[in-house]
């Protein structure tokens, strides 16, 4: 059975589409490194992207965020740190997750309600998968993919409390198993796979 195949059912066809490209980088190995990541693979889906590296437990580096992110955000991210999205007494608990997911490693995916000021909302599904840096033995980096789960009558712009904090974050097991949901995660999920 295939990588792809084994992924839970109520993930999108585009993020199944987004951890087939990771996959194919991973040439056997449990992750790919950097080298081999190909944003042509990624086609109509990297507008979606966002690029992490995890530099320490203060400083997760957005190296890259698509257009579409930008848009669907309404400002940059790129060059920014991740943990600056948050509110913050939820600095640490999101640190601790994509500390958690590059350490086993393993993918994840979790939900987010965008909304604007008035009543526009658009629900996202934000899948992300571990890589190493070249040459590394320990995941440093992120990979992730924003899918709408919905079109929106009309674009909207999301207000930042929209995005502080998902929800319904599932681990998946790329491999390696999946992070015990106890201790310093302080966050209830599942484990799938």
């Amino acid at each position: 059975m295939s990588f792809v195949a084994t992924l839970p059912a109520p993930l999108t066809a585009d993020s199944r589409r987004f951890f087939a490209a990771w996959h194919s980088w991973r040439h056997g190995n449990l992750l790919p490194e950097r080298r081999d990541l190909d944003t042509k693979s990624l086609g109509d889906l990297l507008p979606r992207c966002l690029f992490l590296e995890i530099r320490g437990r203060e400083n997760i580096y957005i190296w890259f965020a698509g257009s579409k992110v930008r848009e669907m955000l309404g400002t940059e991210l790129s060059g920014r740190n991740y943990l600056d999205l948050t509110t913050p007494e939820n600095r640490q608990r999101r640190a601790a997750l994509l500390f958690a997911e590059a350490a086993q490693p393993c993918a994840a995916v979790i939900y987010y309600w965008l909304r604007d000021g008035g009543h526009g909302v658009m629900p996202v599904e934000l899948v992300s998968a571990p890589m190493l840096a070249d040459d590394a033995m320990q995941a440093s980096l992120i990979l992730a993919c924003a899918t709408p789960l919905m079109q929106a009558e009309q674009a909207i712009v999301a207000a930042p409390q929209s995005y502080a904090e998902g929800e319904g974050l599932r681990f998946i097991d790329i491999g390696a198993g999946t992070p015990p949901l106890t201790g310093s995660l302080l966050l209830p999920s599942q484990q799938v796979q």
